[in-house]
């Protein structure tokens, strides 16, 4: 059921929206909080030298397992944040990989600072 109060009736003239604007939950100021330091490294890791980083990708593309990989590449002197995924292919010096989100994202293999093969626990041993 829905009630409408025709607008020469109501107590107080209602500024809608307005008055929340700029408003943050503190819940909400937790989350962005916690958002923005999981995009960062978990730490910065040694760069690998290109044949292990071609191992480890190619043992994720035979093996179909997760692969983090840490990009050489500085955004407000912090490296961009890692990414997770699995390698779906190669083609043109670049390597695909399959997103935790379902979506497929291409990066050039010299960009490739760093990659290891994510252990992921089993369900069964928690």
């Amino acid at each position: 059921m829905e009630r409408i109060v025709p607008r020469e009736k109501w107590l107080y003239d209602d500024r809608c929206m307005k008055k929340w604007m700029g408003w943050l939950l503190s819940d909400h100021s937790a989350f962005l909080d916690n958002a923005r330091n999981s995009e960062q490294p978990r730490h910065i890791d040694d760069e690998m030298d290109n044949s292990s980083i071609s191992n480890c990708l190619q043992s994720s593309f035979d093996y179909s397992k997760f692969v983090i990989i840490q990009l050489d590449i500085l955004e407000d002197n912090n490296y961009v944040p890692e990414i997770h995924g699995i390698v779906a292919g190669f083609e043109n010096n670049q390597v695909y990989l399959y997103l935790e989100d379902g979506s497929v994202k291409s990066i050039f293999i010299e960009d490739i600072r760093y990659a290891e093969l994510e252990e992921h626990d089993k369900w069964w041993n928690a």
